[in-house]
């Protein structure tokens, strides 16, 4: 009888426990081990303790330097009264002899004042003795630890690269267009709920009774119109105009397709610009990292090759930078997450401010764009010299929505404009592209 074994297609990546257990453990020993003897080399005390175990074994005569031999010391310690044991490990060509029993051998111990139990050997937490290969093997190696931590424990998965299926695309862009079926103020631009009488936001009242008035748009319609020329609502019952496809307005191009520039776009929830807003979150997340790892490296190396910037002075100036630009990260992440919000452009105005650089002083003009929002708050877009994009852009009285996605804004009535910014890359673009020149990505239009 012949029988064949059959295997399932699916492979168990998952590390059994045990040796997942062992191994982090191993890594979280080495990364206290590094963490500690560089917090005791900065920030550690030290007073004379009393070495009772000794051992120093050969491991080869032709060793690089302080790697020929593996050396173990046991060794004791008294603070205010109170007995603190240690044991150490070490390679070293240290070879002292052996201690007899009942013989000690005095050595000057470095420890944490307030928590005495994390202590060492001054000899391995000095960092004049250490040697520069030490002290960046310490600098790098939790850093690596931490990452292989992360990686073993599941935290930081593999992301596979889904293959879009033959044949699947994008839902079209009509489905993205904006609505034109909801009424707006004509002074101000809010939305008005169906039915009312007046702007529940500045008081007016919503002209509704004007025929010659479209009731989507606020749009001037020709006498006995049917739909009106700008954004194609139907006139007698505010019904949306079906969608032609064939249909072209001239606006600079024969080729450009009718589209309503009244109205904030829906553009922002097409999969496209999604697929645009986690590349952009991704790329702020790595950029970051990027930095806050050059600032915990670049700073102690600085120190070790600089003789006027001392060493811990370095790390405690690379500690700080990175965590400043973590909180920034953290900050700008966060904000990302926040909800789209609305409002209106209260003022612009401009002004001169000096800059002290050293012995010279820079001048430069200040344009700030201030936006009230739908909540009441002040929105303050700051610019300088001639990065004055919004400044040029929004006018005092436009109705302009925040995308945090990408930290831009649109404008609702674009109408009149020719140009369009491109909120993924705020690239400037003609006002009859439908996508940008420089991402490629949709327009909000």
């Amino acid at each position: 009888m012949k029988g064949r074994c059959r295997h399932s297609g699916k492979r168990n990546n998952k590390i059994p426990l045990p040796i997942l257990a062992l191994v982090c453990a191993c890594l979280l020993f080495a990364l206290y081990t590094s963490l500690s003897t560089l917090a005791l080399a900065i920030w550690g005390d030290s007073i004379m303790g009393t070495v009772d175990s000794y051992d120093s074994r050969l491991d080869d005569n032709k060793a690089g330097a302080n790697r020929s031999r593996t050396v173990s010391k046991g060794y004791y310690f008294t603070v205010d009264g109170k007995k603190y044991r240690g044991y150490v490990m070490y390679h070293s060509d240290e070879a002292w002899p052996r201690l007899k029993e009942g013989e000690t051998r005095s050595e000057r111990i470095s420890y944490f004042s307030f928590f005495p139990y994390v202590n060492k050997p001054s000899a391995l937490a000095d960092l004049s003795q250490m040697g520069e290969v030490a002290i960046i093997y310490h600098i790098l190696s939790p850093i690596g630890c931490l990452f292989l931590l992360l990686l073993v424990t599941g935290v930081l998965k593999r992301k596979r690269k889904s293959k879009k299926p033959a044949g699947k695309t994008f839902p079209p862009l009509s489905d993205h267009i904006r609505r034109g079926t909801d009424m707006f103020c004509q002074n101000c631009g809010a939305q008005l709920s169906k039915g009312a009488a007046f702007c529940s936001s500045c008081g007016a009242k919503a002209r509704r009774d004007n025929a010659n008035i479209c009731s989507a748009c606020a749009g001037a319609m020709p006498q006995d119109a049917a739909f009106c020329i700008q954004c194609g609502v139907a006139a007698n019952n505010g019904e949306a105009r079906p969608p032609q496809t064939d249909s072209f307005v001239s606006r600079g191009s024969r080729d450009t397709p009718h589209i309503n520039l009244v109205g904030f776009s829906e553009r922002y929830n097409h999969p496209e610009i999604l697929v645009a807003a986690q590349k952009t979150k991704q790329s702020t997340i790595i950029f970051m990292w990027i930095l806050v790892c050059v600032a915990l490296i670049g700073f102690p190396i600085a120190g070790l090759l600089m003789d006027d910037f001392p060493f811990g002075e370095s790390i405690i100036v690379g500690v700080c930078i990175a965590l400043v630009l973590l909180t920034f990260g953290l900050f700008f992440l966060r904000g990302t997450k926040r909800p789209m919000w609305e409002g209106v452009v209260a003022n612009k105005f401009s002004k001169k401010k000096h800059e002290h650089r050293d012995d010279s002083s820079i001048v430069y003009t200040e344009f700030t764009v201030v936006i009230t929002t739908d909540a009441g708050k002040k929105k303050n877009i700051v610019e300088k010299d001639s990065r004055r994009m919004m400044y040029d852009y929004l006018a005092v009285e436009d109705r302009v929505r925040y995308h945090p996605k990408f930290g831009t804004y649109e404008k609702y009535d674009k109408s009149k404009d020719r140009i369009i910014y491109c909120n993924v890359c705020s690239m400037m673009n003609p006002i009859q592209n439908d996508r940008c020149k420089r991402c490629n990505n949709l327009l909000f239009k």
